[in-house]
């Protein structure tokens, strides 16, 4: 089924960055604010993605969904959107925004980085993502943008120049956006939550606790992470 051969008047763009969120930090967030900017939309959902029962990110789901939450709260821009983690599993990408489709007749923007983009062709049934949504690649304003050739031939075909085609068409397109650069990860995070609490164990002070907050993590999210002694081992 493809759907980006019809056009319509004043659709409703859902913009949506999916991740772990494990802890949602605001350089994943701000990229994506960044690009929601760039294509003229106001909102970003933040979708959790399901995870494999095997697979191991140290909290659970709810302590996933409830920072997100309080970052919403921290910022009317943001917008929780849990559907993934109510779809059966496995979970996979196209089966999500298949689902998000069936629910309401939005335009979907489904964000990614520029390196989820060089591996895009390894993706389940990703020749049919644009059936269901743009694709809104987050480049980085200081990397050069180099696919691989067989994403770059699939990117010739579905490359928008034009921005606004998102805000004309439900679907079909892929639009390249530029986003500053954050360096941080939800792994270096985590690894410095982990340090901080061992140095608190040993009474070593350490001020990584107060740089995440005002860098990284909304202080309501670290407030949570600390009521709960979340990454601390």
């Amino acid at each position: 089924m493809s759907l980006s051969g019809a056009s319509r008047a004043n659709p409703t763009v859902k913009a949506i960055l999916g991740g772990t969120f494990n802890p949602p930090h605001k350089g994943h967030i701000g990229a994506a604010l960044k690009a929601a900017d760039e294509i003229g939309v106001n909102h970003v959902h933040l979708m959790p993605c399901k995870l494999a029962p095997h697979k191991s990110v140290g909290v659970s789901e709810s302590h996933r969904v409830k920072m997100i939450e309080l970052c919403a709260q921290n910022n009317d821009r943001l917008i929780p959107e849990l559907i993934e983690l109510a779809l059966p599993s496995p979970s996979y990408t196209v089966k999500t925004l298949r689902a998000l489709k069936g629910k309401s007749d939005d335009t979907i923007c489904f964000f990614i980085g520029a390196d989820s983009l060089y591996n895009l062709d390894k993706w389940y049934e990703w020749e049919h993502l644009l059936d269901y949504c743009h694709l809104v690649v987050m480049r980085r304003d200081d990397e050069k943008f180099s696919p691989p050739p067989a994403i770059q031939a699939w990117l010739d075909c579905h490359v928008a120049n034009d921005k606004s085609v998102i805000h004309a068409k439900p679907a079909g397109h892929v639009v390249l956006t530029n986003t500053p650069l954050f360096s941080v990860s939800s792994t270096e995070i985590r690894d410095v939550l982990a340090s901080a609490a061992t140095s608190e164990k040993s009474g070593t002070p350490n001020s990584s606790n107060a740089d995440l907050s005002n860098l990284w993590l909304e202080e309501s999210v670290l407030d949570y992470i600390n009521e709960h002694q979340l990454y601390k081992s």
